[in-house]
């Protein structure tokens, strides 16, 4: 499906988004742990956790989830 100009730049936004969202929870965490407790970096778990929703995201935001109007 080939998507308007427009609502490629919408998906592209959203994902900048999510990753700025993850990337400043990041920052918020990693602090955290240090101050919390420096044997175990347990902020790590977010940032696996977060991985595969952004590959997931970006896959969206490049159209590979959508099906084709026509045919489906």
């Amino acid at each position: 499906m080939n998507m308007s100009p427009e609502e490629r730049a919408r998906r592209r936004q959203a994902v900048r988004k999510h990753v700025l969202v993850a990337l400043l929870a990041l920052l918020v965490l990693i602090p955290l742990n240090f101050i919390v407790s420096r044997q175990y970096p347990w902020w790590l778990w977010a940032l696996v956790a977060w991985m595969p929703l952004i590959a997931a995201h970006t896959a969206w935001a490049r159209g590979l989830f959508d099906r084709n109007r026509e045919g489906s």
